[in-house]
């Protein structure tokens, strides 16, 4: 049975989703039918953008006669048409039981005659071309792109205080074809003057200069203005930043960006549930611009019944460099676990380097003193009490391309740190901490609902010592929220016999010991059925072993379904997950998980 729900699930997440499309609930429009008299492509194309246009249409959705909803539709189905250079096309109707049938007789298709470009010699020269050409058809999206290269080609290689291009497309019926022109609007062109910043409480002025990278006697650019402004607001220290650009003197004009900061000083309160650790709360204090150079000091702290952490960290940003972050941190942790319990402080500090938009490296040092109890031991009621001084140097990089941390739809991650440890201690051991996660998201921006399917993989591998060797609290664990839902945090991975109380009882599997290998995955289809519901189809599998390199043949699977709730800043998350090799007297039938953000 869990073999059949394991299947079905993972179809339903790797299908094209068509089956959701039909389900009478949300289906709320008359159905319709697009015949396209002898182009089969150009009907493909239609019916598409009309089923993404009925997807966001506000006007449809108050009419109640599936014959206005026709007529307001065939209005939409002659500008797509013409957008598309069918002048001469018609559309007829008809509705029979609720259902719409358009019949389009296209026409011909307008062909483009002649293209000119008004636009002075000086700038007109270099310029490489239009992404059209005479004899294409006259579609306007191509028309407009040829707006933007013209600008993105002024832009780049023009200092014009005002960048206007406009069209005109002449349509000559009787020969189905049209004579296109592009204008450039006359401008002067001008260099930057006096640069000022404006509206500055408590930002060191000479802070944010850096990063508008634009200077006296530069070349005149909006777009440049319009990208610095960009960069202040990402600061986050500036609430708002407008412009005002002067009056031409000579060939210079003067910039002025007029700012306001936001306010430097946040209080966050968190809670959240789990079936496996209960009930959490959180709490946090953070200052964002404490020196007036955009450093942060972030305070947190986070109980629930088997793990409570006070946390200090200090962010310093361009740190010796325009793209490096000094960050330091310090924090007192106590763990209570099956296995193990744990108290330990942290110090630690990382430098961390922005390679290009989507790498960043980082290269850290990082001392953890801990006292841990492991409690499960081969003879019963024994247990092992251990001081460590672990020294560490974790190096890591990272490559990323989504485009949103909390609520990623598309783009990729991937993770790589390696994380040496030396124990300063009387026993000198050393070991290296492997991780590697790849994650990945597509989305359906124009099917209904629009799905996204989400992938995660994770692999890590301790080397270098014996699992008794390696403290418990680093080794890997698999199972949680984060982990493999369905299964209690930290349940799966390897367990030894222990030897019975009782002589003539049978000797019992201990608690998961935590492994020197570790291998997870999951798929999720993410669902938006309003701009603020949506829902969640997932599968997860892991597992952690004693042997450091992980293996994805022996898996633990979990399934299960969640719903989202999509704030301003991220989705609330509740999902409810089942174990598929639900294990006699360890596994519960399911587990509950509420949190904020979504699960990767």
């Amino acid at each position: 049975m869990r073999i059949f729900i394991g299947i079905l699930l993972a179809a339903i997440l790797l299908s094209p989703l068509q089956q959701v499309r039909a389900i009478p609930f949300f289906d709320q429009l008359p159905k319709f039918k697009l015949r396209v008299q002898d182009d089969r492509e150009l009907q493909d194309s239609l019916r598409e953008e009309m089923e993404k246009l009925r997807k966001g249409s506000s006007a449809l959705k108050s009419y109640d006669d599936p014959r206005d909803v026709a007529r307001y539709e065939r209005g939409t189905l002659e500008k797509l048409l013409r957008s598309r250079g069918y002048y001469d096309a018609s559309v007829r109707l008809s509705v029979t039981d609720g259902e719409i049938l358009y019949r389009v007789n296209p026409g011909p298709q307008y062909l483009i005659k002649s293209i000119t470009i008004d636009m002075p010699g000086r700038l007109r020269r270099g310029f490489s071309g239009l992404p059209l050409q005479v004899g294409d058809p006259l579609v306007a999206s191509k028309v407009l792109e040829g707006v933007k290269v013209i600008e993105k080609y002024l832009s780049d290689n023009a200092c014009l205080l005002d960048i206007d291009v406009s069209y005109e497309a002449k349509v000559i019926h009787s020969e189905a074809a049209a004579r296109l022109e592009y204008r450039v609007a006359p401008s002067p062109e001008v260099r930057v003057g006096e640069v000022r910043i404006e509206g500055l409480t408590s930002v060191e002025e000479d802070f944010l200069r850096g990063k508008l990278q634009i200077a006296t006697g530069d070349c005149f650019s909006r777009n440049k203005i319009d990208a610095a402004r960009l960069r202040l607001l990402r600061t986050n220290l500036i609430a708002s930043a407008n412009s005002e650009v002067s009056d031409p003197y000579g060939d210079l004009v003067d910039i002025t960006f007029l700012l306001q900061e936001r306010g430097h000083r946040t209080v966050k309160l968190g809670v959240g549930y789990t079936s496996d650790e209960g009930a959490g709360v959180s709490a946090g204090w953070e200052h964002r611009n404490v020196f007036h150079r955009g450093e942060k000091i972030e305070i947190e702290s986070k109980v629930n019944p088997v793990q409570q952490s006070l946390e200090g960290k200090l962010l310093i940003p361009r740190f010796l460099h325009d793209k490096q972050n000094f960050s330091a941190s310090v924090e007192l942790s106590n763990e209570d676990r099956d296995t193990y319990t744990a108290e330990s402080l942290t110090l630690g500090a990382t430098v961390a380097r922005k390679l290009s938009k989507h790498r960043t490296a980082s290269v850290g040092t990082e001392l953890k003193f801990s006292q841990v109890d492991e409690k499960v031991q081969e003879q019963p009621g024994t247990s092992r009490n251990e001081n460590y001084r672990l020294l560490s140097f974790p190096l890591g990089l990272k490559w990323d391309t989504t485009d949103n941390p909390l609520d990623a739809r598309r783009g990729a991650t991937v993770a790589m740190e390696v994380k040496p440890y030396f124990d300063l201690s009387s026993s000198g051991s050393s070991f290296t901490k492997n991780t590697l996660v790849l994650t990945g998201y597509k989305t359906g921006t124009e099917m209904r609902y629009e799905p996204t399917l989400a992938l995660r993989i994770k692999a890590g591998a301790i080397s270098g010592a014996s699992n008794f060797d390696i403290p418990a609290d680093e080794r890997f664990y698999a199972g949680g929220g984060g982990s493999v839902r369905g299964y209690g945090y930290q349940e799966l991975g390897p367990r030894v016999l222990i030897a019975p109380r009782t002589p003539g009882d049978p000797p019992r599997l201990s608690d998961s010991i935590g492994g020197r290998g570790l291998s997870e995955i999951s798929i999720e289809g993410r669902f938006r059925f309003s701009d603020t519901w949506g829902g969640v189809l997932f599968v997860d599998g892991g597992n952690a072993y004693a042997d450091p390199q992980p293996d994805f043949s022996d898996l633990f699977w979990g399934a299960g379904i969640g719903v989202r709730y999509f704030t301003s800043f991220a989705p609330l998350r509740l999902d409810v997950a089942f174990p598929l090799d639900q294990r006699e007297g360890i596994d519960d039938d399911y587990q509950i998980y509420v949190s904020l953000g979504q699960a990767f």
